[in-house]
């Protein structure tokens, strides 16, 4: 072959190549057809009856209505996520509303078991569950494998751009770097990827993979579920306890060091000799850790807010407090608490420090008493530090732990380690504290 033809059959297979590439990312683009059969819902449930039941509920089976209402059924922009099996190119769609098959695939199977299994199995009434799977073995059909893709990046490629830009946000949050995070940590288990991997929570038992085998962290699924339509915003749980199912310490006691502890800091419990104060919060973490923004709804192109990136935003103080006249007054006072606590911390950390070292060189069988109380003291600490909201979460119950793991590293350091670590008084001390704040609050106020 001379070198004029192989550079021509060269140009011609990158030229093959570019085209293929190009289809693919129009696909990508916004494509939702996998080229196979759709059957539609109603193919669907006829095996997945409960499924079908769950979806029906939910605003996924009505996402073609809200085109209808806003006169955009033709809009080509909006048809690709308001619709099933949407080809860019002839644009044109197979079925409205977001139906199973976005999701699971195309439900086309091999030699049309589909329209076999709807004409035949389900034409005959009185069938058993058996008689079904034995007229399937004789027919000898076998079913495509149905998609289930656990990745964020189904969801994102609608749930995102101006009006809702979830997988964007979703994208700088921590969750979406969490498998990463967990496995860069020498100290993490298989069991952490219960609440770091949506593999490992969806799984069953035996077949949860493990640290190493995982290839996806903290994703949509994790705790959204799209056949739970009972829940808002289809949530696995209600937002009241789905984040607290996580973001706990799991009942660590002293002497276990306790992580992620923001269920317990903002409840009140868990500390050591620390029940003098008592905070059950109405607000759920969700209502101040997603704030939410509808698109235009504060001014025309503004972008929309979907909470994803799970930050906290002090516009959603001012719904419960309304003392503040703006988000920027109550964050001040967010920080001042937090300078107030860490402070406290900082200065005790070291007296708990202190009471380690002492604690070492204590013999005999005094040694067991000191340590004890030498770990309740660090754990107190511990739940404020873990808790990573430097007191903002529950400033009050923050400082009675400080406080309390004071008492007993200073009970150390003076060699009586089971003295009281009662406070007397500390209700009037606390209540001082919130006259303190209050007054902070009344400060910033009259600056505006």
């Amino acid at each position: 072959m001379s070198k004029m033809k192989e550079k021509i059959l060269m140009l011609a297979g990158i030229s093959i190549l570019l085209a293929i590439f190009s289809v693919m990312s129009a696909y990508a683009a916004g494509d939702s057809n996998d080229g196979g059969n759709y059957i539609g819902p109603g193919g669907c449930k006829f095996c997945h009856i409960d499924s079908y039941n769950s979806w029906i509920k939910t605003n996924h089976s009505r996402a073609f209505e809200r085109l209808v209402e806003r006169g955009e059924t033709t809009n080509a922009s909006c048809l690709p996520c308001h619709t099933t099996g949407w080809d860019s190119m002839t644009k044109t769609y197979k079925f409205r509303d977001v139906t199973c098959e976005v999701c699971h695939g195309s439900g086309d199977i091999s030699n049309n078991i589909a329209e076999n299994v709807i004409l035949v199995m389900y034409s005959q009434e009185n069938r058993t569950q058996e008689d079904a799977q034995a007229l399937l073995a004789r027919m000898n059909l076998t079913k495509k494998s149905m998609i289930r893709n656990l990745t964020s990046e189904l969801c994102g490629r609608c749930h995102q751009g101006k009006h809702r830009p979830t997988y964007e946000e979703w994208n700088k949050s921590d969750h979406k770097n969490s498998l990463i995070t967990l496995k860069n940590n020498t100290n993490a288990r298989d069991t952490c990827m219960k609440c770091m991997g949506t593999e490992y929570f969806l799984a069953e038992e035996r077949e949860k993979p493990t640290l190493n085998t995982s290839t996806l962290g903290i994703t949509c699924q994790r705790c959204h579920n799209v056949h739970n339509p009972q829940e808002e915003n289809l949530l696995r749980t209600s937002k009241k306890i789905l984040c607290e199912s996580c973001h706990t310490n799991e009942g660590a006691k002293p002497g276990k060091a306790p992580k992620h502890s923001q269920s317990e800091m903002r409840r009140s419990t868990s500390g050591v000799d620390s029940d003098t104060y008592i905070y059950q919060p109405n607000a759920a973490c969700a209502d101040c850790h997603r704030y939410t923004r509808t698109y235009n709804e504060t001014g025309i192109g503004e972008y929309g807010i979907t909470g994803h990136t799970f930050n906290n935003e002090f516009l959603v103080c001012l719904k419960c407090h309304e003392g503040f006249p703006s988000a920027e007054e109550a964050e001040k006072f967010v920080k001042k608490q937090q300078e107030v606590v860490m402070e406290h911390y900082n200065r005790t950390i070291i007296k708990v420090n202190d009471a380690k070292n002492l604690t070492k060189t204590i013999s005999g069988e005094q040694r067991a008493v000191y340590d004890r109380i030498y770990n309740e003291s660090t754990f107190n600490m511990q739940l404020v530090s873990s808790d990573a909201s430097k007191g903002a979460h529950n400033p009050k119950y923050a400082e009675e732990l400080i406080l309390k793991a004071e008492i007993k590293a200073d009970n150390i350091l003076r060699g009586k380690p089971e003295a009281t670590t009662e406070l007397p008084g500390f209700d009037f001390l606390s209540g001082i504290m919130t006259l303190l704040l209050a007054v902070i609050a009344v400060t910033f106020k009259n600056r505006k």
